[in-house]
């Protein structure tokens, strides 16, 4: 949790640095991060993730208020809300209208709205912490799905999670972090579900 924290501009490092596309880079705030490219969903989408009495066209918007803008600098509102659609429709958020409040839709859509936040910024690398939590089967899915997509298409995806069979289904390396040290790396094409779950029973 707090290394994802770190990793867009909340916390400050205790040591080491932070590399994206080969260049060291200095995290002094969130703004910082997002100018730099990366998006953070966090695991508690209820209090961090929505504005709950917002429309899900106003959620999906609030990442793009400084991208979508005319040449003149006045925010194409009309952009924004085309851009909400495609968002949601891609991530097949099931919905009467984009001016619905986020708070009428099920646990699983919130978190498919929560995501669909950050992918109209086209972010470099995207950290999830906890991407399925509370979420249906159905949502789960759809949500694996795109985040695969994502990282074939080139953006970076970290998964931060205790569910194993999320990280083994999705992650082609994990890192385990134990009192906040790496103490293994694996490698799924090499190693299974069974050893980060035995190395994790040691520790």
């Amino acid at each position: 949790g707090e290394l994802s924290l770190s990793l867009f501009g909340l916390y400050p490092l205790d040591s080491g640095r932070i590399t994206l596309d080969g260049e060291n880079i200095k995290l002094g705030s969130v703004e910082d991060a997002v100018a730099k490219g990366i998006g953070y969903i966090p695991e508690d989408r209820l209090t961090q993730g929505l504005f709950l009495n917002k429309s899900l066209a106003d959620n999906v918007s609030a990442t793009l208020l400084d991208v979508v803008k005319s040449w003149s600098g006045f925010l194409r509102t009309g952009r924004l809300r085309q851009i909400a659609r495609d968002m949601l429709g891609s991530l097949e958020v099931r919905l009467s209208s984009i001016d619905s409040p986020a708070s009428t839709l099920s646990g699983g859509n919130q978190q498919r709205v929560v995501i669909g936040k950050w992918l109209g910024r086209e972010p470099k690398l995207l950290i999830l912490n906890g991407p399925t939590v509370g979420v249906d089967v159905g949502s789960k899915q759809t949500i694996h799905e795109r985040l695969r997509e994502l990282a074939r298409s080139g953006v970076g995806v970290i998964i931060i999670s205790d569910d194993l069979p999320e990280i083994a289904a999705n992650c082609n390396r994990v890192l385990l972090i134990h009192k906040g040290a790496v103490v293994r790396e694996f490698s799924m094409a090499i190693h299974g579900e069974s050893d980060i779950s035995d190395e994790m029973r040691r520790l």
